[in-house]
């Protein structure tokens, strides 16, 4: 019998080896609405946890300003005896407590949480639990290895500007120079984040430009908060204008997410060139993979990922909860 209680310290070291980064979101992550923390139990054993974090998504059109995304994240001990109990026990705990949130009114909240397509049987669950497809998501990676050849110059990619990253004309070497000469910008210069206030300031400002709203800063602190996550920025005009953030998943596996450039400095190669500048430095620390996500519409974007070696992995769907009007 899985029963649920609220979140005590006394299971930090439970969650902490069931799922590391959750267990730093709890202690850390300035967006976890601490209220919506809570952990499973079977017959007095810890066997999973869960919580709902406030999160922006990229892409919000104006009918969608007047809601709240909330996202959920819970995890189960795998291959116990009570698993599928208790991620259905989990779920609906966390739909309980987000349909406790939705009536203290203000913006509409919404609750997410993703699949992979392929996972039909926890799809299933999903839409008889009352949630529903929100977006569809493609999910990339490329490998990463002495016989690398992401420095040689490839074909521009001839699309619309449809995506934040999106660069329709790269141009390296001379060419770049000599485009910057007349555009009276130097080339760009590629370095880490300084995570300074001033350009904390500039990268949110550079970010809203790009995506329409700008990701959470407080999931950005916390990510920053851990060493061995970084973002590396492009530099043009002594300001910051295109940026790629990096942190580890497993097995020498590196996240290249959060990748945006100013539109005003777009069809220049900037962002090909930051990438291509990252993943050089990814192999020098032994990364053997790089992965990212992106709209499964956005196909510049994700032609544009192809020519940096990237191909598609699997495709996670952004499923929607709004609630219950019975409950």
């Amino acid at each position: 019998m899985i029963s649920i209680v609220n979140y005590r310290e006394r299971y930090q070291s439970d969650i902490e080896a069931l799922d590391a980064e959750m267990a730093a979101e709890i202690v850390r992550h300035a967006d976890v609405l601490k209220d919506t923390v809570c952990v499973a139990l079977s017959d007095g054993r810890f066997v999973g946890a869960g919580l709902i974090m406030e999160t922006n998504p990229y892409r919000v059109s104006a009918e969608e300003e007047e809601y709240q995304y909330l996202r959920a994240e819970y995890r189960v001990i795998p291959g116990i005896e009570e698993e599928a109990e208790a991620s259905i026990t989990r779920l609906e705990e966390l739909q309980y407590r987000f349909d406790r949130l939705r009536r203290k009114g203000g913006r509409k909240p919404v609750l997410r949480v993703w699949v992979r397509a392929e996972d039909t049987a926890y799809t299933e669950l999903l839409y008889d639990e009352g949630f529903s497809v929100g977006n569809v998501m493609t999910v990339m990676k490329r490998g990463i290895d002495e016989t690398d050849e992401w420095l040689d110059e490839e074909e521009p990619v001839m699309e619309d500007n449809r995506g934040p990253a999106y660069e329709p004309e790269p141009l390296y070497g001379d060419e770049a120079r000599e485009a910057a000469m007349e555009r009276g910008t130097d080339e760009p210069e590629l370095r880490v984040f300084y995570a300074a206030e001033s350009e904390w300031d500039t990268y949110f400002e550079v970010n809203a430009k790009s995506f329409g709203q700008p990701d959470s800063e407080n999931e950005m602190r916390f990510r920053l908060g851990n060493p061995d996550c970084r973002v590396w920025v492009a530099i043009a005009d002594d300001r910051l204008v295109a940026a790629v953030s990096v942190w580890p998943l497993a097995d020498h596996t590196y996240a290249t997410e959060n990748i945006f450039c100013d539109p005003a400095y777009q069809r220049r190669g900037i962002t090909t060139r930051l990438m291509r500048f990252v993943l050089g430095k990814l192999y020098d620390e032994g990364a053997v993979c790089a992965r990212l996500t992106v709209y499964g519409d956005n196909l510049p974007a994700i032609r544009l990922y192809r020519k940096l070696g990237y191909s598609v992995a699997y495709e996670l769907l952004e499923m929607h909860y709004f609630g219950r009007e019975d409950k």
